[in-house]
């Protein structure tokens, strides 16, 4: 057994991993959403009254509009967009003619199965949820979600549409929330955040969808040589504008995603399998066995014949 600092165990075939920033494990240890509504489809012209609710309510705009007011603020909402409504807040809202195309949800973004697990649409009108204080969501503390109120900024509309209308299936399955449904509405959650990211310059679909299939496209042809100007060509963009396009959405250039996606693979060629370190190198597409050794020992704080010893001392 491998001793750190002769008193703790090494964890066999452990590696460095980057942890998430401390506002997004405060995220991971609280937002569990819990979707007890939701629906898509056409809304002739309609009205709702001033009223509060018990919990989150998101609108994307599909066609036609919706005239809010919502707190103190009256704005119009037009195919794209995106409102999000938060608990025991005050508003209004109306579809004009002809109606309006639209998908909504009514979620809790804390599940808690003692304030949760209820069913109602309230009407306009209900402005005091005095008398039912306990099935009001809290407030959240959180230095993004806690301030959104409102139309909310949204360039990649796809995505949404399509997480949304992936949500109304499930949901409607069985009527039910389950592991499913929840972790759609984390993952819209999780797509909004990260087009607010003030190191992050928003990227239309278009481009999204290109990096998103570059990104696929070396995940799976990792061990060949990294070409960025075929990647560019297949995107339809230059060389230059597809790094910056790649680095923006994936947080690094693709050079270094490739080295990631190798090294996972490297990692696990020496745990899983009998292949030497020569023919590991020469399988994940590395011209020797030295630019291998160096790579890995970069990546991962040690050689890979230590990496490999570690993970079998078990």
């Amino acid at each position: 057994m491998i001793m750190m600092n002769g008193t703790t165990p090494e964890i066999p075939g452990g590696r460095p991993h980057r942890p998430p920033a401390a506002a997004e494990q405060e995220r991971l240890s609280r937002f569990r959403p819990y979707v007890r509504q939701a629906h898509e489809g056409f809304r002739p012209a309609w009205r709702i009254g001033t009223r509060r609710l018990f919990d989150f309510l998101l609108i994307h705009v599909l066609e036609g509009e919706i005239r809010f007011k919502l707190g103190d603020r009256r704005f119009t909402a037009r195919a794209g967009d995106l409102v999000w409504v938060p608990p025991d807040t005050p508003h209004a809202m109306r579809g004009p003619p002809p109606g309006t195309r639209l998908q909504y949800t009514h979620f809790d973004l804390e599940y808690d199965p003692a304030r949760s697990h209820w069913s109602a649409n309230l009407p306009g009108g209900v402005a005091d949820l005095s008398p039912w204080r306990e099935r009001v969501h809290p407030p959240v503390e959180d230095p993004v979600i806690g301030h959104w109120c409102g139309r909310l900024r949204c360039r990649n509309t796809a995505i949404v549409e399509d997480i949304l209308r992936r949500v109304v299936l499930e949901y409607n399955q069985v009527q039910v929330c389950g592991l499913r449904v929840s972790g759609l509405m984390t993952q819209l959650i999780g797509h909004l955040l990260h087009e607010r990211r003030a190191d992050s310059p928003l990227l239309d679909a278009r481009h999204a969808r290109a990096v998103e299939e570059a990104m696929d496209h070396i995940q799976r042809g990792f061990r060949e040589p990294l070409r960025v100007e075929a990647l560019a060509r297949r995107a339809r963009l230059s060389p230059s504008h597809f790094r910056r396009l790649f680095r923006a959405h994936c947080g690094r250039s693709p050079r270094t995603f490739q080295l990631e996606v190798r090294m996972r693979a490297a990692c696990d060629y020496l745990i899983y399998s009998s292949l030497n370190v020569s023919e590991i190198a020469h399988t994940l597409g590395f011209a020797n066995v030295h630019n291998f050794s160096r790579a890995f020992s970069r990546a991962m704080g040690r050689s890979p014949t230590a990496f490999r010893r570690e993970g079998n001392s078990g």
